[in-house]
């Protein structure tokens, strides 16, 4: 018990040293930290999804066959965290390749993808985030190497384990039939995968656990249900059973 105890001071003692117990990272109040500065606060993430659940409920409301009770909601907290914490890295990144988000966003396309209304706040950061990325892929869309065997292959296994590729399809089959346009797409996300790598391999990155594994797509893709999910991300960290997950 004893022992115990001591490990226990160690422990407590490490984190202080660092500079406070905040040092440790592993606030419970904290979704997720990006660099030295910023926080995603657990309050944050709450905030975003209570504003999407309030926006749905009045347009439900308005609807001439409304029903009665909440709706549910389209995204998860785990999808709010990770597009705050794009939309932070993403924007330093504009910053470093000198490019801006699109002045108009078309909010109304965006809140159909993501089945929400237009003024809510989330569909407001995900246009953002997904602006960033678009002037980024086209920054480099004429210096951008070809998608290697290693990108269009973790495309295949994404889409097969989706079930949005035929059963028995081939790899190369695959990639024979990819068209000429998702070629390049793929391309050029590969290439932005690589310049916002090298921006989060640069940052103190801590995520807590609830909320890994955790990743900044770069090129999503739509489902036959209409959802949007990851088809080339920038992974932030593995899930794990330690008390937080530190990506430096």
């Amino acid at each position: 018990m004893q022992r115990a105890r001591r490990l226990a001071s160690i422990v407590v003692v490490a984190c202080l040293g660092v500079g406070g117990l905040s040092a440790c990272r592993s606030e419970p109040s904290v979704a997720a930290y990006v660099g030295d500065s910023v926080k995603v606060t657990e309050a944050r993430v709450q905030e975003v999804w209570d504003n999407a659940s309030a926006e749905l409920t009045r347009a439900v409301a308005e609807q001439p066959d409304a029903r009665d009770g909440a709706p549910a909601m389209p995204i998860t907290r785990a999808e709010i965290v990770r597009t705050l914490v794009g939309h932070d890295v993403l924007a330093d990144v504009a910053e470093r390749e000198g490019v801006t988000a699109p002045a108009d966003l078309a909010l109304s396309d965006y809140a159909t993808q993501l089945r929400l209304p237009p003024t809510a706040e989330y569909v407001r950061l995900y246009a953002e985030t997904d602006g960033l990325l678009r002037a980024l892929r086209a920054k480099v869309q004429a210096g951008a190497p070809d998608a290697t065997e290693d990108d269009l292959r973790q495309v295949f296994n994404v889409l097969i384990t989706s079930g949005e590729v035929p059963a028995g399809t081939t790899f190369d089959q695959f990639k024979t039939q990819l068209p000429a346009e998702n070629l390049a797409l793929v391309k050029t996300a590969a290439a932005v995968r690589k310049e916002v790598a090298e921006l989060t391999d640069t940052l103190d990155i801590t995520v807590n656990p609830r909320y890994q594994p955790l990743s900044i797509p770069v090129l999503e893709f739509q489902t036959q249900q209409g959802q949007l999910k990851p088809l080339v991300n920038v992974p932030l960290g593995e899930a794990t059973d330690s008390p937080v997950t530190d990506i430096s």
